[in-house]
C-alpha cells in the first residue's frame, strides 16, 4: 500500500484538529436564517422616505424575524403612501398580533398623515407647507434625532415620487418656481389620508371597545367580591349569635331571641340595643308596636326587668300587632317559651283600608278598636308612650308605615309620645319622617328629633305632651 506524501498527512492532521465551534441555538433562529441588518434598513427608508423599498418587504421573511412587529408596521407605512390600503391593513394588523406597542403605532401611522399632507401641498404648490408636514412627520416618527439633514432628504424624495421638477423643494413660496403637477396626483394624495385617517379612526373604535370590556369584567369582579364579602360577613354573624345564644340557653335555660337559619333578624341587634338604651332611660306608662316579633320578646324582659322601679305605679302596657297568622304564632311562642305570654297584649291584625287625613289611601293593621280600648283607659295627661314602628313590610305599598303617626296622635293627643321607625336607611321612610314632622308643625306640636346610626339606621321623633310652637 503507498503512503500518503508527508504534507497531505500534515493537512489532513490539521483539519483533525481543528476545533467544532459552539453555537447557542435559538429557538426560531436556529432553524430559519432571518437578516439582522433588515430593520436598520427598513429604518433609514422610512426616513428617507423610500416607501417602494418598503413594500418589499417580504412578509414571509418577517414570520421568525425577532423585530417582526416593527418591520410590519414600516410595511404598512411604506403601502399607505403608495395607496395600498388593504397590504397595509394586513400589515398593521400583524404588527397588533406580533406585540408593536400602541404608542409606536399611532407615532407611525400619525407620521405617515403628515406625510401624506405634506404631499398634497406639494402638489398644489405650497412648498413651504410640505416642508413644515415632512419636518413633523420626521419629528413624530423619529422624537428626538437630529432631522435636519432627514427632513432634505425626505423633502427632496417625496418631490421626486410626485414627478415635480428637480429644482429645490425648499424655495419659498412666491419664488416663481413652485409647480403644479397634473390633477391625478391630488385625489391620490387625498385618498391615502382619507386611508390613514379610517384606520387611526378604527383604532379608536378598537381600543374604546376594549377599555368599555374592561370596565365590564372590573364591575362584574367589583360586584362578586363584594357579594362574597356579604355572605361570608353574615355567615361570621351567624355563627357569633349562635354562640351566644348557646351560651345563653345554658345560663338561663331560654332559648335564642336569634333566628337560627340565617342572619335575619327582624330588627337588627344594634336596634335592639337601641330599643333597650330608650326603654331604660325613659319612665313609659304605654308601649305599643306595629310589627312583632324578636323585639316584642326583648321589650317584654325589659319591661319585666324595670318593674321593680315602678313601684306604687301601674304596670308598664305592652301592646303589639302582626298582621300574618304565621309571624303572630312565632311570636306568641317565644313569649311563652320566655314566661312572658302574659306581660304582652299581642294582636292578629290584618291589613285594612286607612284613608289618612291627607285624603290618600293606605294598607294598614286593623287596630283602630284596639286603640280606642287603650285610650280610654289611659289618660293622655301625664301619659308617657313609646311607638315602635317596625311594619308592616314595604312591598305593602308606598310609605306603607306613614298611618302610624297620625293614628296614635288621634287617639292619644296631649300625651308625651316618641315614636321610633326602624329602616330609616330607606328613602321611603325618610320621606314618611318628612310627613310627620310637616303634619306636627302644622298641628303646632312641639317635638323634637333624632337620626339614630344604626345598620340600617332608625328616627326617634319625640313630641311633648302640651301644645306650643313647634321646635323641631
Amino acid at each position: 500500500m503507498s503512503k500518503k506524501p508527508a504534507s497531505r498527512r500534515r493537512k489532513a492532521k490539521n483539519v483533525q484538529a481543528m476545533p467544532t465551534p459552539i453555537v447557542e441555538a435559538q429557538p426560531d433562529q436556529a432553524l430559519v436564517p432571518y437578516d439582522e441588518n433588515l430593520l436598520e434598513r427598513a429604518r433609514i427608508q422610512w426616513q428617507f422616505g423610500d416607501w417602494d423599498s418598503l413594500t418589499k418587504i417580504d412578509r414571509g421573511a418577517l414570520q421568525h424575524h425577532p423585530d417582526r412587529a416593527k418591520l410590519a408596521l414600516l410595511a404598512a407605512a411604506g403601502s399607505l403612501q403608495t395607496n395600498n390600503s388593504g397590504v397595509a391593513r394586513e400589515f398593521i394588523r400583524l404588527a397588533q398580533d406580533w406585540g408593536c406597542s400602541k404608542k409606536l403605532l399611532t407615532q407611525i401611522l400619525v407620521a405617515g398623515v403628515h406625510n401624506s399632507l405634506g404631499r398634497a401641498a406639494a402638489v398644489v404648490g405650497r412648498q413651504s407647507g410640505a416642508v413644515k408636514h415632512f419636518e413633523s412627520a420626521i419629528a413624530v416618527g423619529t422624537p428626538g434625532a437630529e432631522f435636519g439633514l432627514l427632513v432634505e432628504a425626505r423633502t427632496r424624495a417625496q418631490f421626486a415620487q410626485l414627478g415635480l421638477p428637480g429644482r429645490t423643494p425648499l424655495a419659498p413660496v412666491g419664488t416663481g418656481d413652485a409647480v403644479v403637477p397634473s390633477a391625478s396626483t391630488v385625489p391620490a394624495a387625498a385618498r391615502g389620508i382619507e386611508e390613514i385617517v379610517c384606520i387611526l379612526r378604527q383604532q379608536q373604535l378598537d381600543l374604546d371597545a376594549k377599555l368599555k370590556k374592561q370596565a365590564d369584567e372590573f364591575i362584574c369582579v367589583r360586584k362578586f367580591l363584594e357579594a362574597s364579602l356579604k355572605r361570608e360577613v353574615a355567615n361570621a354573624a351567624k355563627q357569633i349569635e349562635a354562640v351566644v345564644g348557646l351560651q345563653g340557653y345554658f345560663a338561663t335555660g331560654e332559648l335564642p331571641n336569634i333566628n337560627t337559619e340565617r342572619h335575619s333578624w327582624p330588627i337588627s341587634p344594634d336596634f335592639a340595643l337601641r330599643l333597650v338604651e330608650i326603654l331604660e332611660t325613659n319612665d313609659y306608662d304605654l308601649i305599643i308596636e306595629f310589627g312583632s316579633g324578636i323585639s316584642t320578646v326583648i321589650m317584654a324582659k325589659v319591661v319585666a326587668k324595670m318593674a321593680v322601679r315602678r313601684r306604687g305605679k301601674p304596670p308598664v302596657e305592652l301592646v303589639s300587632f302582626d298582621h300574618l297568622e304565621r309571624f303572630y304564632a312565632q311570636t306568641l311562642a317565644h313569649l311563652k317559651q320566655a314566661g312572658l305570654a302574659e306581660s304582652v297584649q299581642l294582636h292578629l291584625a290584618p291589613l285594612v283600608d286607612y284613608t289618612a287625613a291627607n285624603g290618600r289611601a293606605y294598607y294598614y293593621y286593623d287596630c283602630n278598636e284596639a286603640l280606642l280600648i287603650l285610650a280610654d283607659r289611659h289618660s293622655a295627661t301625664g301619659l308617657r308612650m313609646l311607638v315602635v314602628i317596625d311594619g308592616p313590610p314595604a312591598a305593602t305599598g308606598k310609605h306603607a308605615r306613614y298611618p302610624a303617626g297620625p293614628l296614635i296622635l288621634d287617639h292619644f293627643k296631649g300625651a308625651k309620645i316618641d315614636l321610633l321607625l326602624d329602616d330609616y336607611i330607606r328613602d321611603d321612610e325618610k320621606e314618611i319622617a318628612k310627613l310627620w314632622e310637616d303634619e306636627f308643625a302644622a298641628a303646632n306640636l312641639s317635638y323634637t328629633t333624632t337620626e339614630c346610626k344604626l345598620e340600617k339606621d332608625a328616627f326617634l321623633i319625640a313630641i311633648a305632651a302640651n301644645l306650643s310652637t313647634t321646635t323641631a
